[in-house]
């Protein structure tokens, strides 16, 4: 079955840039604001992993899908980065729909994080002093990302207040997570319905 959502190999490695993105960082001190600190600090107890653990990274699933859940999860807001991400069509699906929507994008995104950790090898972030936005219940966290031949990529990590800070998008060099696949899914979408895409995010994430 071709898969024009997966097969794209542009999304695949901009996927894959963004989430190592999250997980590395030269070391900065985070400014006051709960949002950068968050982003700041919430990357060093999983880069120390990396650095630590990196053999056990690559060869022991159960421990890396360990660490995900426990340094990666808790900061991600799957389920507005979901909304999103399906856009308008997003009100045509019932509430059993968008359950599962949010449940297999997430294990979509997941696994790109899991097998980026395994490719992780001395990427760095730079961030930038905090800008405050208009909206208080917003951020957006600034960074740089030095890649291992020495160029750089701005990184934006947008976060909104939700019983604390969470990451709903993220953007490199001002392409955005979140409209790359919204873009994707609406293709999926104009075939098949929101069943079509479901369907297809279950065939990629190994459940059917």
């Amino acid at each position: 079955m071709k898969n024009t959502i997966f097969g794209n190999m542009k999304l695949k490695y901009f996927l894959a840039t963004c989430l190592m993105c999250v997980f590395s960082f030269a070391a900065s001190a985070a400014d006051d604001h709960p949002a950068q600190t968050m982003v700041v600090e919430s990357t060093s107890d999983l880069l120390e992993v990396l650095k630590t653990e990196s053999e056990r990274i690559k060869s022991d699933e159960a421990f890396l899908k360990e660490q995900v859940d426990k340094h990666v999860v808790p900061y991600v807001d799957f389920n507005t980065m979901t909304k999103l991400a399906v856009g308008k069509s997003w009100r045509d699906a019932d509430e059993k729909q968008r359950v599962e929507l949010v449940t297999e994008f997430q294990s979509l995104l997941l696994n790109t994080y899991t097998n980026a950790l395994t490719e992780y090898s001395g990427e760095s972030i730079e961030f930038e002093p905090f800008k405050p936005e208009r909206r208080e219940d917003r951020a957006v966290v600034r960074s740089s990302f030095k890649q291992s031949n020495g160029s750089t990529i701005p990184v934006l990590y947008k976060l909104r207040e939700k019983e604390g800070w969470l990451i709903y998008d993220i953007e490199v060099d001002q392409i955005s997570l979140v409209t790359s696949y919204r873009t994707a899914f609406s293709s999926e979408i104009e075939k098949g319905g929101i069943d079509g895409l479901l369907q297809t995010m279950k065939d990629k994430n190994g459940e059917s």
